[in-house]
């Protein structure tokens, strides 16, 4: 028998923020801009970037060739 609570949940987190804290995906709004083409615009996405070395528009290029689009 199993717990009665126990609950199996698909759950995402932010590679790019300093604490892996993982958010369950039926709590993430569809309005926020990771699950979009404003993840751009994200603070911790533009300085995990900055870390990196690479500039938003080479970031880009790379992401949408990764999803099967055309350059």
């Amino acid at each position: 028998m199993t717990c009665p609570y126990l609950k199996e949940v698909t759950m995402v987190f932010c590679r790019a923020y300093p604490v892996k804290k993982l958010v369950p995906v039926d709590r993430v709004t569809t309005a926020n801009s990771c699950g979009s083409d404003t993840f751009c615009d994200c603070p911790l996405y533009r300085e995990a970037l900055a870390r990196a070395g690479k500039g938003p528009e080479a970031e880009k290029s790379e992401t949408s060739t990764e999803k099967g689009a055309q350059p």
